[in-house]
């Protein structure tokens, strides 16, 4: 019984997933409509260009479809008219599981809240933590027999209108119910402290001041339980990344603008204040060697040219966070580039696609972008806000709830104010709206540092938002309104990341890898396994130079799914190597 390993490629974004060879095509589909929070019937899988759903039976086992092997690229599109013909209901929230691969933390139920499929048993339902099919049962089966009657005992609960933390009269008295529910729950765990299962897998979460966006969805359709159908919409619970600051131009209540104009047409106007939820709630990095190897780079040039680069990895759902979503960072890729004291310039890059290329291979993709700083007067400038927005809207995704969000992070590498000789990094993200309002053309360039400013109306029908803060219009504020938080940390455990290697001569730089370097690096390595001799980011991208990009691709994907180098592609890289 051997496992296959899925990349799928959707609008949502990159998911890796596993599946076992002896399952049915159907159980393939159910699994990835769970992924995709989609219904499986509405889904379209594409395999080379060929759909796979209108010529394979249901029953096949996966093993048996043609091309279908382990670390194969699939490509999935959803029916619209499918999806919005089965109305959405009103879920309460649940820990996503993480899922695993190779040993390592997975991408494949990234932002994604599990999809409960009710049994043709009306017994009982699967859960989250269900690894059967539909006819089977087990302890983490949700009962449906006992939530009616959980229902019928404790109506009052049916009349609260607050979030899922919030407390009010109808539900005060059953808190300490639940609260002795858990402290029994948990007498049943069979783990170590370290582990997680559904009877504590609540306990230990952590207390952010910025709310999950998906908690933060759930939410405020909680407040508008029962006010209008599952599938409805009101101010209450629009996502708030929809909102547009520009005037409506195409309003069906009169002619277009500007020859008539109503309230609707007219922009919003902005309450500045601090967004209360965020796209990504930790970022953990894993290429700890690289980011020395780049503050080691920085300092040998005196701290005045300041350097940037893109940062590669990917997303997996985060345990300690309700609904939470964690990115991990495995490389950096440092474009051509010219830096002053406070700025960087980047030159032109036709290795940019090699290095999205790769990427891709091993199963990342661009997640953010890192840049050195010695200024301490605030946390992102007003052109760095703006750059950051730039990037976040240019790799935007489509949310299940049919909004476009970005998890583009910002991180800033910046020496401490009492202590230039060490540096720290710090993440952020720009807010949906300072993203909105970049991405509509509200500001202006700003000479100064700590100030955002609107621009000016071009002509009198050019209209603007206007923007309150305690109580007054304003036309210049401080960039810190539209900047998120997020949690970071270093994990020095490699046995979890796809790349094991960051000692190759990085690109870019006043130093050139040359011949000898790759001589030298695979002499080095040398009694490693192939696909961990090659696990460097750098390394790879000079093959694309040094070989030819597909090539290079292809050894990418050994790595991914840690086999061994075809003897070919060995011998490829040997002759450049050594010229024989």
């Amino acid at each position: 019984m051997s496992e296959i390993i899925v990349m799928l490629k959707s609008e949502s974004g990159l998911n890796r997933m596993s599946i076992l060879s002896t399952q049915s095509f159907q159980e393939f589909l159910n699994k990835v409509g769970q992924i995709l929070n989609k219904p499986p019937e509405s889904l379209q899988i594409f395999l080379d260009g060929v759909l796979l759903t209108s010529k394979i039976s249901p029953t096949l086992p996966m093993k048996n479809v043609p091309k279908f092997q382990d670390g194969i690229f699939i490509s999935v599109c959803v029916d619209l008219k499918k999806v919005q013909s089965k109305p959405q209901q009103i879920k309460t929230p649940e820990q996503s599981k993480v899922y695993s691969a190779w040993g390592r933390v997975a991408n494949t139920q990234q932002l994604q809240q599990v999809d409960h499929k009710i049994h043709e048993n009306k017994d009982h339902a699967l859960s989250q933590f269900c690894q059967h099919g539909p006819q089977a049962k087990c302890i983490n089966c949700l009962s449906q027999s006992s939530s009616k009657i959980e229902q019928q005992e404790k109506p009052e609960v049916n009349k609260c209108k607050h979030g899922e933390g919030g407390r009010c009269l109808n539900c005060a008295p059953y808190e300490q119910e639940k609260k002795n529910t858990k402290t029994v729950n948990k007498i049943l765990c069979q783990h170590g402290p370290n582990g997680k299962c559904p009877h504590c897998i609540d306990e230990g979460q952590i207390e952010a001041k910025h709310l999950s966006f998906d908690q933060y969805l759930h939410d405020m359709k909680f407040k508008c339980r029962g006010q209008h159908p599952d599938n409805g919409r009101c101010n209450n619970c629009l996502p708030p990344t929809m909102i547009s600051y520009k005037v409506k131009k195409d309003c069906k209540n009169h002619a277009p603008y500007p020859k008539a104009m109503c309230n609707n047409c007219l922009p919003p106007s902005i309450l500045l204040k601090r967004q209360a939820y965020r796209h990504v709630d930790y970022v953990e990095f894993l290429n700890i060697p690289e980011m020395s190897s780049l503050v080691q780079y920085w300092t040998s040039k005196g701290k005045t040219e300041q350097r940037m680069g893109f940062l590669y990895g990917y997303y997996a759902a985060d345990p300690n966070y309700q609904n939470g979503v964690r990115a991990i960072v495995e490389a950096i890729y440092e474009p051509p580039q010219k830096g002053s004291f406070g700025h960087v310039d980047l030159i032109e890059d036709p290795a940019q696609k090699h290095a999205d290329e790769i990427t891709i291979s091993l199963g990342m993709e661009k997640i953010g972008w890192i840049f050195t700083n010695v200024n301490h007067d605030c946390f992102l400038s007003s052109e760095e806000l703006r750059q950051a927005a730039k990037y976040q809207q240019a790799h935007s995704v489509k949310h299940p709830e049919g909004c476009l969000v970005s998890k583009f992070l910002t991180v800033v590498l910046r020496t401490k104010k009492d202590n230039p000789d060490e540096v720290v990094p710090e993440v952020y993200m720009v807010s949906d709206q300072g993203q909105q309002l970049e991405y509509d053309g509200i500001f202006k360039n700003s000479e100064r540092r700590k100030v955002l400013q609107v621009r000016d109306a071009k002509d009198e029908f050019d209209m603007l938002p206007s923007f309150v803060y305690n109580g007054k219009s304003v036309k210049e504020f401080e960039p810190d309104f539209f900047i998120v938080n997020v949690a970071h940390g270093y994990n020095p455990n490699s046995n979890y990341s796809i790349l094991k290697l960051y000692d190759f001569p990085v690109e870019n730089r006043t130093v050139i890898a040359k011949q000898q370097d790759l001589k030298t690096f695979l002499h080095k390595h040398q009694k490693k396994p192939s696909h961990h001799r090659f696990a460097d980011f750098h390394l790879l991208l000079y093959l694309t130079k040094l070989i030819d990009i597909h090539s290079a691709a292809n050894i990418a994907q050994f790595i991914a799914n840690e086999c061994e180098i075809t003897k070919e592609l060995l011998d490829i890289v040997k002759m450049y190597a050594t010229g024989v």
